[in-house]
């Protein structure tokens, strides 16, 4: 399974955020992994620009046995950028 999220964040330049997302409402797809993809600069899409993507994690919520994936994602770019997520499962 992959997906691709258009439009999930936007990062302002060299800061880090984390990145968490559920699949199905916490469903477990075993192991994923997914990084923050530039979408182009915020104004108008034209800017070159690059995400690193690291410290990966799945949270289990025990009561629900529910999952959330998630991972630190850092816009190296000295603009502002919008990213989409991509992912998929591994196998």
């Amino acid at each position: 399974m992959a997906y691709n999220v258009s439009g999930w964040g936007t990062a302002a330049p060299n800061a880090k955020y984390w990145v968490s997302y559920v699949i199905n409402g916490g469903q477990d797809f075993g192991a994923q992994f997914a990084q923050a993809k530039p979408e182009g600069a915020l104004q108008d899409g034209t800017q070159n620009g690059s995400f690193t993507s690291y410290n990966h994690d799945i949270y289990l919520d025990v009561a629900s046995q529910h999952l959330t994936y998630s991972f630190w994602a850092q816009n190296t770019s000295p603009q502002y950028l919008s990213f989409m997520l991509c992912g998929g499962g591994l196998i």
